[in-house]
């Protein structure tokens, strides 16, 4: 949205600190907005002004002569023909660069981050990825390049935690979360003499990432870029998101939290918060997806960037969860997620200052298809092509490919993908100028005050065009005082009811070939405990082509794998660090730089 969270990389000072956006008083913020002073007192408060910024703005997207309702059929226009953000595969990178962007991480997601600092000390490269603008819940899985490592519970920070092979030894990961109090890493801290207590990245998470040189014969091996690793994990992210229904605050995935968060701390506004609470409710209940298991309704995993104009993020965001965004007559912005209600409020001849009805069904851009770009955990979290929705089975189909990175769900790609296809091609689309019913829609009363829910389904009754059908608003705006231009689409029950047995289609499917590398496993292990928790491990002699990895656990299998890579380890090694008189089971594999490893070996079974 490139307006005032810039961060300047950190190159010898702290990083700037975000702030939320802070909304004025809603009356005194809309009549600015209107441009009605109402009195000199009021034309100089904060509020009266931030108004009539917010105004001038693209981000006054909501208000004066904009769009002040809009919803899926409105969205839908603005996927495609660009993307309202950068694929996450271009985010899964670390870039040095003077001038940065605010990103705000919503629900789970994988991403990486702009360097905040980066120096070279005794032969170690230390870096520091930002990964967002807030605190976050916390990292749940460590991906180096394109490898997921696991980190060790080694505490000393001048030490490597990184436990797979052949990294394991040359690196180390400390993740810090933005919480309160967080201070400046004691691992490069000692490194670097322009580093002071100021860097402590508050208000930020990253992480705090050594990479050490290894032996030039292994370097390609270690290092498959030629780099040190690009940090890109998968995290929980923003952590504050404020719940009504319990008045608490933390981390979620709840679409309606999310959106209320984005309202209040980023746009600035405000919300009802008892139209939050039942939005919130609406998320939360459960669907069965075609595995058979339950999941929530809508959720909303993602990055959002100030980058982004408000339209790009509003898109982002609303067709995700297929959500209904306007303007309240009170000056709050409200929200409905994506279900059925059954309309309360009905147009007639009378109330339409201009009518035009057109047959949708067969429009020239009425997709035949409906496959949606979406977040794939199973794809190592890259945008991929969900399993199509078929509206209508012909030969050379149109096709449609919306871009929602915000979904990281099948099921919800696959419910999207039907309401996309069926708004597309609804029987009847609507184009009219409204007077004041145009309040009532946004759940205003003709003739005064108002502060209530806005109808996202309206019933038109119309003798004259022999029409008495449900439509969906799509996009409702403020030409002038009193008069609304509105488009709407026809619906039923059905668009929005989803059957995921018989409708959901086939996912995609990401298997890795696994082809015969000619690695030849290991023979001869043997383990001879020495005393003390130390053991010397033999194997037969290899090809110098190869080096090994070595891979303990308790012979029980209440412990998780320990590996251990080795370089010209030759045929024995000695390893310390078991504990006396518990049963271990190790194995042992090759690997060859630039041609893979090979299978593990059998277990042999020790006790240290």
């Amino acid at each position: 949205m490139k307006r005032s969270l810039l961060f300047a990389a950190l190159m010898g000072c702290t990083m700037l600190t975000p702030r939320p956006a802070e909304a004025g008083p809603v009356v005194a913020f809309v009549a600015g907005a209107v441009g009605v002073a109402g009195g000199t007192a009021l034309a100089t408060t904060a509020a009266y002004l931030a108004g009539a910024g917010f105004a001038a703005t693209v981000v006054g997207g909501f208000i004066v002569k904009t769009v002040v309702a809009i919803g899926l059929s409105a969205l839908a226009a603005r996927l495609a023909p660009k993307p309202t953000s950068p694929p996450p595969s271009i985010l899964m990178a670390n870039f040095a660069q003077p001038v940065s962007y605010a990103e705000w991480v919503y629900g789970r997601t994988r991403k990486g981050g702009f360097l905040g600092f980066t120096g070279f000390a005794d032969g170690t490269r230390y870096y520091v990825p930002i990964l967002a603008a807030h605190p976050i819940e916390g990292v749940v899985q460590h991906w180096l390049d394109e490898r997921v490592v696991t980190l060790t519970a080694q505490a000393d920070r001048l030490y490597s935690n990184i436990a797979e092979a052949p990294i394991a030894g040359y690196g180390r990961i400390n993740v810090f979360d933005g919480a309160p109090g967080q201070q400046v890493h004691l691992s490069f801290n000692n490194r670097f003499a322009e580093v002071t207590d100021e860097f402590d990245f508050k208000g930020l998470s990253g992480a705090v990432i050594w990479a050490t040189r290894p032996p030039q014969s292994s370097f390609t091996h270690i290092y498959p870029e030629s780099r040190q690793w690009a940090y890109a994990p998968v995290l929980d992210g923003k952590n504050d998101l404020f719940d009504p229904r319990d008045n608490s605050r933390g981390f979620s995935a709840n679409a309606a939290l999310v959106l209320a968060d984005w309202i209040v701390e980023i746009l600035g506004r405000d919300v009802d918060w008892d139209e939050v609470a039942d939005e919130a409710d609406a998320c939360d209940a459960q669907v069965l997806n075609a595995e058979g298991y339950l999941q929530n309704r809508w959720e909303l995993n993602g990055t959002l960037s100030d980058e982004q104009d408000f339209e790009g993020q509003r898109v982002a965001l609303a067709a995700a969860c297929d959500a209904f965004l306007y303007e309240r007559t009170d000056g709050r912005v409200g929200f409905t997620v994506g279900r059925w209600i059954e309309p309360d409020l009905v147009l007639g001849p009378d109330d339409f200052l201009s009518l035009e009805l057109a047959s949708g069904e067969f429009g020239a851009d009425a997709p035949d298809e409906v496959a949606g770009v979406y977040i794939e955990p199973e794809n190592g979290w890259r945008e991929t092509p969900s399993g199509a929705w078929v509206e209508r089975d012909v030969a050379k189909p149109v096709r449609d490919e919306p871009q929602l990175f915000m979904v990281n769900s099948h099921n919800q790609i696959a419910r999207l993908n039907k309401r996309l296809a069926r708004t597309k091609r609804a029987r009847f689309q609507l184009t009219a100028t409204i007077g004041f019913r145009g309040y009532e829609i946004l759940g205003g009363r003709t003739g005064g005050r108002g502060g209530g829910r806005a109808h996202r389904f309206v019933r038109v009754v119309h003798p004259e065009h022999q029409i008495d059908e449900v439509f969906e608003v799509g996009e409702l705006a403020r030409e002038a005082s009193g008069v609304f231009s509105l488009t709407a689409n026809s619906v039923s029950p059905e668009d929005f009811a989803f059957d995921a047995a018989t409708e959901e289609p086939a996912r995609p499917v990401y298997d890795r070939v696994q082809g015969d590398s000619g690695i030849p496993v290991p023979t001869g292990l043997a383990v001879t405990a020495s005393g003390g928790g130390d053991v010397t491990v033999q194997w037969d002699a290899q090809s110098e082509a190869y080096q090994q990895d070595l891979r303990y656990q308790l012979s029980d299998g209440s412990s998780s794998w320990t590996v251990r890579g080795l370089v010209f380890a030759g045929v024995s090694t000695p390893l310390g660090g078991f504990t006396v008189g518990e049963e271990y089971e190790m194995q042992i594999r090759n690997r060859s730089a630039g041609l893979g490893i090979s299978d593990w070996s059998a277990s042999e079974i020790f006790t240290a």
